[in-house]
């Protein structure tokens, strides 16, 4: 078992053994929420903030403790090298133009996490969390090939070209703080910060982001 199959499974271990007691009378909330949010953007040529939206379902066994499952999505815009082909021509291989795009493509983060609330019946409410965060990647593996350009002296070069994006699903653990600010009994206004305990990041899933939004029990 790996260490992300063994952290997930305490954490649901944890969700059945200290929740024992103290259980509330609403054990549900719903959150709609602006997700994803981070400093990098989606589209190579803005330094706007990029963001998705994302539904959580968390089950409340304590007034103190829940566990959230978060469904979000995400575009992004990324550089895409291909090429062109063309027929042979007399002594010369097959010719290719490589051509660089820009394609959009969508993205599926997951998290499940369990989270601590403090001063929990209180108008603001401050929160920790650890989880596991599995982000769905489109199935683009790239391809590395080569194609060959004339010089003006008729000299033959290979240059060598990827295609493709290239992406990879991504598994990791993360931690994460935050607040709720009451509204209503039932109603309440979120906001949090989340970081992968990782050293790396990609494009479609970086190290530190936000969310906020309206969280609904029931």
């Amino acid at each position: 078992m790996s260490r992300i199959q063994s952290f997930l499974a305490l954490l649901l271990l944890s969700s059945t053994s200290l929740f024992a007691e103290d259980v509330p009378t609403d054990r549900w909330r719903l959150s709609i929420l602006a997700s994803e949010i981070s400093l990098s953007s989606g589209e190579p040529w803005s330094d706007d903030a990029h963001g998705g939206v994302g539904v959580g379902i968390a089950y409340t066994p304590a007034i103190d403790w829940d566990v959230e499952l978060t469904v979000s999505s995400q575009t992004h815009r990324s550089p895409y090298t291909r090429l062109f082909y063309f027929p042979n021509l007399p002594g010369i291989p097959t010719q290719a133009i490589p051509v660089t795009e820009f394609r959009r493509y969508r993205v599926t983060p997951i998290d499940l996490s369990l989270t601590r609330h403090f001063l929990a019946d209180q108008p603001i409410a401050p929160y920790l969390r650890a989880g596991v965060r599995y982000v769905d990647a489109p199935d683009d593996p790239s391809t590395a090939t080569t194609f060959f350009s004339v010089g003006p002296l008729g000299e033959l070069f290979a240059i060598p070209v990827v295609e493709g994006f290239g992406l990879h699903d991504r598994t990791s653990a993360q931690a994460g703080a935050g607040a709720r600010i009451r509204l209503t009994p039932r109603t309440a206004l979120r906001a949090e910060v989340n970081r992968l305990l990782r050293s790396e990041g990609a494009d479609f899933d970086p190290l530190t982001r936000y969310a906020v939004g309206l969280s609904w029990v029931f």
